[in-house]
């Protein structure tokens, strides 16, 4: 089940703790609101003890003010499980002739397909993920050239037959199957792997006998004829170790693999300074091959089926190993506070804000907070200091393409970052405007950006390429140009 996609299903609606209390409804899930819950009846109930046997009973429907956010069970006619997590009451209506609650209306950011799980439960063994843009991070190719091949009555391709036919006969060779292992690499509380995938025939007694038939089972039959629809692409699954020890099985909850999933977030983000967003998350239990799936609000959605240029791309894992990456990152955010200025950075990458302000200043607060902590620098620096450093750590051919006089562009860089900071004119003959302070702060990002891709291992022939060619990156090479101008005036 994709995330991306919307989706309203029909069932049983329950509490954990009281599974006889069902109540009819529909669950509706949009990847920008999340799930939507409504309820014909209410799950809020009232429990009061029984006064004859002692014990407890549940009164239904009973109107209940306040209710916890708390895991809400689901299971359809067909017998399909459903688990919404930390879902909150948004409203209800009242029958206030029974005194009884009419309709209820749930609301939540994650919802498990498979199976009741609690959210706090420790049942997963692997995370699997989809996410746009993967494949090309890889630079993996499945599909082999089309060749062409003998056929009767004709002697070579493109020979025209004595009825006027004109034939060009071609086999299209597909390297299918799964591949796994190529790209690899570890955390202390993490191993992930890389694994491409491509289309294969179905493979049944029936189909190995008859090799028409399995090739029936890769067509589709449309009005204009036959379409023979071939893919490829890659994910990468997640599973849980202790302390950087290997062990068979360990089990999480599904935020944990969530958490584990942020630094492929980020090397996404960093590989095709693009936001990138996640198709589908498969879940593993324990002693259980078939994968459920988590439904998560996502602030951007997966377009899996648009045109993708693999020029976007302005590394691979051919360029820095995985391994290498999740070692650097480790580095970058392992001092105290690292984490802040490390995800204002990787989420700059790509993103253009409407509002010039947040965005200056942003990517100061990036190259300082970068320079700093992840890169761990002396406190004694001042912004000028930083700024010039940070321009010593490219490669020379990169400085070559910016062109930068890196006095002047620093000292004008801590002047647009106090005008963002306290205000205040430029110089006596007027004030920096505010589109001069954006195309400052634009190249103080990129020279930020680039340094992280340098200390990643990024070749400089890729950096510079990426500044000529990558759709977006060269958009922010044109600020520098503005820049210089400025810098002359």
């Amino acid at each position: 089940m994709n995330i991306y996609e919307q989706h309203e299903i029909k069932g049983w609606f329950f509490l954990p703790e009281y599974p006889d209390n069902r109540v009819p409804g529909v669950l509706k899930w949009d990847p920008f609101k999340g799930a939507e819950i409504e309820l014909m009846g209410g799950l809020s109930l009232l429990v009061t003890p029984d006064l004859e046997s002692g014990g407890i009973y549940v009164i239904t429907d009973e109107i209940v003010a306040s209710m916890p956010a708390q895991t809400i069970y689901l299971e359809t006619e067909a017998g399909k499980k459903y688990s919404i997590w930390d879902a909150w009451r948004s409203g209800y209506s009242i029958n206030h002739i029974l005194e009884k609650i009419h309709e209820e209306r749930w609301l939540s950011r994650l919802v498990y397909v498979g199976d009741h799980i609690l959210s706090e439960e420790n049942a997963f063994i692997k995370a699997t993920f989809y996410i746009d843009g993967l494949y090309y991070l890889v630079n993996d190719s499945r599909i082999l050239p089309p060749e062409w091949c003998k056929m009767d009555g004709v002697e070579r391709p493109g020979e025209r037959l004595e009825n006027g036919t004109f034939l060009l006969p071609y086999r299209l060779p597909v390297l299918g199957g799964f591949k796994a292992g190529k790209f690899e690499g570890n955390t202390k509380d993490a191993c992930y792997s890389v694994n491409t995938f491509a289309t294969r025939p179905w493979i049944s007694e029936a189909t190995e006998a008859d090799p028409w038939l399995k090739l029936r089972f890769m067509l589709k039959h449309q009005r204009h004829g036959l379409a023979l629809t071939i893919s490829v692409g890659a994910n990468i699954g997640i599973t849980l170790r202790k302390n950087g020890e290997e062990t068979e099985v360990l089990e999480g909850t599904a935020s944990d693999f969530l958490d584990k999933f942020v630094p492929i977030h980020d090397l996404m983000r960093l590989a095709t300074f693009h936001p990138c967003a996640v198709a589908k998350v498969q879940l593993q239990l324990k002693n259980n091959h078939d994968d459920g799936y988590l439904l998560k609000k996502v602030n951007e959605v997966a377009r899996p089926e648009e045109s993708y240029d693999d020029g976007n791309m302005v590394f691979t894992l051919n360029d820095v190993s995985l391994e290498n990456f999740l070692e650097k990152r480790e580095y970058f955010t392992d001092t105290d506070g690292a984490i802040s200025p490390w995800r204002i950075l990787i989420g700059l990458c790509g993103y253009f804000s409407n509002y010039a302000e947040e965005y200056i200043s942003q990517s100061f607060a990036a190259a300082e907070g970068f320079h700093k902590l992840c890169l761990d620098k002396s406190e004694r620096y001042t912004l000028k200091e930083r700024l010039k450093d940070l321009y010593s750590l490219l490669p020379q051919e990169v400085q070559e393409k910016l062109k930068l006089d890196v006095d002047e562009w620093a000292k004008h860089a801590v002047e647009a970052r106090n005008h963002a900071a306290h205000g205040g004119p430029r110089r006596s003959d007027g004030s920096m405007s505010v589109s001069d302070r954006y195309v400052i702060a634009a190249s103080v990002f990129l020279v930020t950006y680039l340094v992280v891709l340098n200390e990643l291992g990024v070749p400089p022939e890729k950096i510079t390429q990426a500044l000529c060619s990558h759709p977006k990156i060269s958009t922010v090479m044109s600020y520098c140009d503005e820049v210089r101008s400025m810098l002359e005036l």
